[in-house]
């Protein structure tokens, strides 16, 4: 502190003054044109007068006595804060329309050069700090914080007088409404209150009241009986007088109930227009005679010139058949074109046409003209006599896709084994298959024309080989040598007495189908069915020999034919008495059966 009071003796405080004085001087200069001189003048002492008491607050905390040098170092220092805030102000001014960029921009710049400044003032209290830097802030975000306040204000008064008038306009329906209630509680009592008078002047005079209503009942029942007994409608059909009816309504119920009743009749649903066909005409008197429902059904009904609406087919504008409603006459139409529109397989119709002109219209005519259904189909099927054509005819195109067999070849290798004439199967055929589009065109029903589009190979057919004989064939006749009848065979039953019966032959079991050839040349006596045999055949080999072949699948030679040894006469079968396939072998010596194994 005494260093400090050197360095202050030392000083010129008039030099000190003078300066800051002319310094002060030519910043007001610079900004004569934009700044209230006297505004700010005020604002500089009282400035300085915040910091004087500041500071005697600041020395009076301290318990410390102002002296003398105290005193001209606070005069030096408040000159100077004086100053320095001076040029503050002056250089913070920025005209009113300062952006909100360029505000923020000088407050960061402010509040740092306001730090600086009190970094070495520890005398300086919490509350002048946050003044200071409050005025800061005051000073650049001023006018826009006021702006806020403004709106912030302005929005409070505006939903503070809204709801007030919301708060009004709510009594204001709270008391209608109390009013209404009041008033329409009051109608109703009111009505109440008159609903119980009439009561009680009802209970006073109940029985004169009675009697009036009762003469009134009768009064108004006798004139309704008396009126309607004195008066009729006449109704005609197209102005051919019908009868009397005693209402137009039941007219009109018989009238509705009449389908039925010609359905019964005449097999048609029939309807009558009553507003087009029936007109009516009042009568009044005693005695009328009127119709019965059951009268007027029934003249209505078999009126012979009843005229009705009805719907005829016609071929090229001619009418045809008379049929009762349209769709009977198109349902007639769709059964015959689904007659003759079958399709076979997998075919697709594409068209179906009429080769005649085909029309469903509305016509009148007379009842009894209306077709019967399956008469009228009949008649459209025909033609006038059993050759003609049909009356309608349809024809139609369809696109059929079906398979078809491709036959095989047959290839031959010659066998000198075999005679000549005979053949033997090695590998059977096979058939191929080819998938066949065509396009079908029908009249009728019937195939007039069939076009093929595409074949489409499937599968190939396999060729047949056969063995081809060669061998000469030999003289028709008895040789007097047996052979074998089967070229594989296995001997299941010999000759001899079996089960207590001759069993005359051999049995030789084989694969059922297998070839049965003559043993002999000669002469077929018999092939057909024999009792127990089965199919048999008998051969004649001349000297009285004969052998027997039994129990065959099938026969291929016929009596009377001349035969060759070794020829195929039959295939091995099990018909007859038999317990599996097999060929019952004899050997016949003039009618004698002896064993066949002997001969063979």
């Amino acid at each position: 502190m005494t260093d400090e009071k050197a360095v202050h003796q030392n000083i010129d405080q008039e030099g000190v003054r003078k300066e800051l004085d002319e310094l002060l001087q030519s910043k007001l200069d610079k900004v004569a044109e934009t700044v209230d001189k006297d505004r700010f003048e005020d604002e500089l002492r009282e400035k300085a007068q915040e910091l004087e008491k500041e500071k005697e607050a600041h020395y009076r905390r301290k318990g410390k006595k102002r002296s003398e040098e105290a005193h001209h170092e606070s005069e030096h220092r408040r000159v100077y804060a004086a100053a320095s805030a001076a040029a503050r102000k002056i250089a913070s001014y920025r005209p009113v329309g300062e952006g909100f960029l360029h505000r923020t921009w000088r407050l960061v710049r402010q509040l740092k050069q306001t730090r600086a400044e009190l970094a070495g003032k520890e005398w300086m209290t919490e509350e002048a700090r946050h003044n200071a830097y409050a005025a800061c802030v005051d000073d650049c975000w001023g006018p826009v914080l006021d702006g806020w306040d403004g709106l912030w204000a302005s929005a409070w008064n505006f939903v503070t007088r809204f709801g007030a008038d919301l708060w009004d306009l709510a009594l204001i329906v709270a008391d209608a409404v109390i009013a209404a209630a009041y008033y329409l509680g009051s109608f109703f009592y009111y009505i109440w209150d008159l609903l119980w008078d009439v009561r009680y002047w009802i209970e006073q005079h109940k029985r004169s009241l009675v009697t009036v209503f009762a003469m009134l009942v009768v009064v108004g029942a006798a004139s309704v009986v008396l009126v309607k007994s004195c008066t009729a409608y006449e109704y005609s059909y197209h102005g051919k007088l019908l009868g009397t009816a005693r209402s137009v309504d039941d007219v009109y119920k018989t009238i509705d109930a009449l389908g039925d009743k010609l359905s019964k009749a005449t097999g048609a649903n029939v309807s009558l227009d009553v507003e087009r066909d029936m007109s009516f005409n009042k009568v009044v008197g005693f005695n009328i005679d009127v119709d019965s429902d059951e009268d007027i059904l029934n003249t209505i009904t078999y009126m012979k010139d009843l005229q009705v609406e009805a719907y005829t087919i016609c071929l090229d504008d001619e009418e045809t058949v008379l049929l009762e409603s349209e769709n009977v006459a198109k349902s007639i139409l769709n059964e015959i074109q689904t007659e003759y529109t079958t399709t076979e397989g997998n075919a697709v119709i594409n068209e179906v046409t009429y080769d005649q002109k085909v029309e469903v219209r509305p016509v009148f005519c007379l009842l009894g003209d209306i077709w019967d259904r399956s008469e009228a189909k009949k008649y459209l099927q025909s033609g006038e006599t059993a050759s003609d054509a049909p009356r309608i005819t349809i024809r139609s195109t369809e696109t059929a896709t079906y398979t078809e067999s491709v036959d095989y070849d047959v290839q031959y290798i010659d066998n000198a084994s075999m005679y000549e004439g005979e053949t033997s199967v090695k590998s059977e055929g096979r058939k191929g298959t080819d998938l066949i589009v065509a396009t079908v065109e029908r009249v009728n029903g019937e195939e007039v024309n069939r076009t093929v589009v595409s074949t489409t190979r499937i599968t190939e057919p396999v060729a047949e080989v056969q063995y081809r004989g060669t061998k000469p064939v030999p003289v028709a006749q008895g040789t007097g040598n047996f052979q074998y009848p089967l070229y594989s065979y296995t001997l299941t039953s010999p000759f001899g007495m079996r089960w207590g019966t001759m069993h005359t032959g051999v049995d030789l079991a084989a694969p059922y189908g297998s070839k049965i050839y003559a043993s002999d040349g000669g002469t077929v006596t018999f092939a057909g069915w024999k009792g127990s045999y089965g199919y048999l055949i008998i051969i004649s080999h001349g000297g009285l020999y004969e052998t027997y072949y039994a129990h065959c699948s099938k026969i291929l030679v016929s009596a009377g034919e001349n035969v060759y040894q070794g020829q195929n006469i039959g295939l091995v079968g099990s018909t007859g008495w038999s317990t599996g396939p097999h060929c019952h072998f004899e050997v016949r010596y003039n009618g004698t059966p002896y064993n066949p194994l002997n001969y063979l």
